[in-house]
């Protein structure tokens, strides 16, 4: 009864190398593996995207494909490092952004109010998800999910099916450029205010020197969260512009990597 699917057979393992590539997207890269999307429509939009990206896999020589049960579970982990890869680099950028709001938080004394945040089964204060959702604005403005399954397309022509994945090099060299990513992103995010907070509290430090009588810890604390407020609402365009510059290195750095 089934003599009719022989044919089929060889293309399923290829089919479902493709199909976990995709899968490694949605399990490391934001946005996509984001706790508030349901995990039905994950996997539905992972096989839709699995079958628009089958036909264009560039032709792979039947014989090279895995064999063996240990090297086709090999062959399942090479394909979610490039989703680890591309996730590593995104993450990065918008974990950048949200240090820079955390460090502006803990200058202004509300580091430790903080609310869970149920997408990402996390805490984090008000500010850093004010950066973090204007971030994320931005990258969808700019077409970021597009520009990540476009990547997903040309990484079959540097990683080719089945060939392994991601080697440890490549990871360790996109790891470290992600974290120098990061540091440049939440130093751009947070210098201003910082240098506003420094300023501030210099003068305090003047002031309490010319009136001694002045209680400098209450006074300091007020003074730094009216800066801070003020840095924050002068600094949001700031900060999509700053969003704007990570995430177009970022894509031009993924570009480079996959040659896209």
């Amino acid at each position: 009864m089934f003599d009719s699917l022989t044919p089929l057979l060889p293309l399923v393992l290829p089919f479902l190398l493709v199909l976990f590539r995709v899968l490694g997207i949605f399990a490391f890269v934001p946005f996509f593996n984001n706790s508030s999307i349901p995990m039905n429509v994950k996997v539905l939009l992972s096989l839709a995207i699995t079958f628009c990206l089958w036909n264009v896999v560039p032709a792979t020589d039947l014989h090279a494909l895995p064999d063996s049960l240990v090297s086709i579970v090999t062959a399942i982990i090479g394909e979610m490092s490039v989703g680890l890869l591309i996730g590593m680099m995104v993450g990065a950028a918008f974990a950048g952004i949200q240090l820079g709001a955390h460090l502006i938080s803990q200058q202004m004394g509300l580091s430790m109010a903080t609310l869970y945040d149920p997408s990402f089964e996390d805490q984090s204060t008000v500010i850093e998800q004010i950066a973090f959702w204007l971030a994320l604005v931005t990258f969808l403005a700019m077409g970021g999910h597009r520009q990540i399954v476009e990547a997903l397309v040309y990484s079959f022509r540097v990683v080719p099916l089945g060939s392994g994945g991601i080697g440890p090099d490549a990871l360790m060299a996109a790891a470290l450029g992600s974290l120098q990513a990061a540091f440049h992103a939440s130093t751009r995010v947070a210098m201003p205010a910082l240098v506003a907070f420094f300023i501030a509290t210099l003068t305090g430090g003047l002031l309490s020197r010319t009136m001694p009588q002045m209680n400098l810890m209450s006074f300091g604390i007020t003074i730094n969260l009216i800066v801070g407020f003020i840095m924050i609402m002068v600094g949001l365009t700031g900060w999509a512009i700053v969003s704007q510059s990570v995430f177009q290195n970022l894509f031009d750095a993924i570009a480079r990597f996959f040659g896209g």
